[in-house]
């Protein structure tokens, strides 16, 4: 198949909004498909590609990895000043208002610099199916325009909660607009029920998920040298506080010569917020505070610390709950996570000790403590959320999605 998928972020983006489609692209290609990766152009970079290029790229590509084009957007500088937040009140209210409803989105100005590119990808790629992903509505506008352009159907993905992402008033009646998806697919269960209630359709789950030559053994915990990491965003400040109040019970407990072996790290975009809520703490044991920082070292951390913490957000199913459990030490989430997250944990060989109280969190980690080095090279459940196991998944709806649409043409 030749297949488009369309994503906001651009695949160097260093944050996880540009990750599902990313390497959703790479396991396709994999599986012998041919593949255009279509984005924003990196912020503050001009474009790799520019349109009067993109034939040329296209027809040299090798496709044996997929090939990213990435458009700058052009025009609507009252957008630009909306996401800037520099519009006063009452106007900002106006443009996303005018925008929604006049043209279905509010990155109009990246929808106008694709159209550079879409007669292009239409011609001289043409792609059997378009699949585009929800971090904002105009992902799936130029998904239409192009499915329009080559003659092919176009599935949308919801990466991110409709109900979070999209102001109430607009709800239904952009749901509405984007009623000609051949399919939806959703990045969880919890999503897929948000689908259900504005779109009325069943979504295909598809897990974000994690290389399979990720899988391998983690390592035995180090008694001289006790690592506890925290990973990813906070969103919600008690939950810190109280996060951090059971891992300084815990560390009262230990005995003085353990206590002073533990070290606290922390990854992620709140490294500010955490400083502040562990000062208390570098008095008991060592603290990390990290920001991003390179995929491969933050596996590292994941594989040899004796458990690794996420605050939980109940406005969506986490991404990193998934990637985690393939480093093969325990997870402690605060507050407790969704069922959905605790099945999928089940079915693998990596426990994951969801936790409703703070009082819950000291037991929580000496368990973790006492876990030796777990076996999950054979993990047929972990195996299941491989991004090759996805996307396997994932051809199977491409092809339904192509005949359905081939055979109403045909009726």
């Amino acid at each position: 198949m030749r297949v488009v998928l369309v994503s906001h972020c651009h695949p160097e983006t260093l944050h996880v909004c540009a990750t599902r489609m990313r390497e959703f692209s790479h396991a396709l290609t994999k599986r012998g498909h041919e593949v255009i990766l279509f984005t924003e152009n990196l912020a503050g970079q001009p474009t790799d590609i520019f349109p009067d290029h993109a034939a040329r790229a296209i027809q040299d590509h090798n496709f044996s990895t997929p090939l990213f084009l990435a458009s700058e957007p052009k025009g609507y500088p009252l957008i630009k000043k909306l996401r800037a937040q520099t519009l006063p009140w009452g106007l900002r209210q106006a443009v996303v208002v005018w925008y929604y409803f006049q043209h279905f989105g509010v990155f109009t100005d990246w929808r106008t610099g694709s159209q550079l590119y879409i007669t292009t990808i239409a011609e001289h790629f043409k792609p059997d199916i378009i699949w585009a992903t929800f971090g904002n509505t105009d992902c799936w506008n130029i998904a239409r325009d192009l499915a329009r352009a080559a003659k092919c159907p176009w599935i949308a993905d919801a990466k991110d909660p409709w109900e979070t992402f999209i102001p109430a008033i607009f709800r239904n009646y952009l749901a509405n607009c984007f009623s000609d998806s051949a399919a939806m697919t959703a990045f969880s269960q919890f999503h897929a029920s948000d689908v259900q209630k504005y779109f009325g359709k069943q979504a295909a789950v598809l897990y974000s998920g994690f290389s399979v030559a990720q899988i391998a053994p983690s390592s035995t915990p180090n008694p001289d040298e006790i690592t506890v990491s925290l990973t990813g965003a906070i969103y919600d400040q008690q939950a810190l506080r109280q996060l951090i109040q059971g891992i300084r019970s815990w560390l009262m407990e230990l005995p003085e010569e353990k206590r002073t072996n533990v070290c606290f790290i922390y990854a992620g975009q709140d490294s500010d917020e955490v400083a502040t809520a562990t000062a208390d703490l570098l008095k008991i044991c060592r603290i990390d505070i990290k920001r991003f920082i390179p995929f491969e070292e933050l596996r590292k951390i994941h594989r040899h610390a004796i458990a690794n913490i996420y605050i939980k957000c109940n406005r969506t199913f986490h991404h990193k709950t998934i990637e985690m459990l393939s480093a093969g030490r325990p997870l402690i989430c605060y507050p407790q996570e969704t069922e959905e997250a605790i099945e999928i944990a089940r079915s693998t060989s990596v426990p994951l000790l969801s936790c409703d109280s703070p009082e819950q969190i000291p037991e929580a980690l000496d368990q973790s403590l006492n876990i030796g080095q777990i076996g999950v090279e054979e993990d047929g459940g972990l195996k299941e959320l491989t991004w090759e196991s996805q996307a396997s998944k994932l051809e199977e709806i491409f092809l339904n999605a192509m005949k359905q649409t081939n055979g109403e043409a045909n009726a």
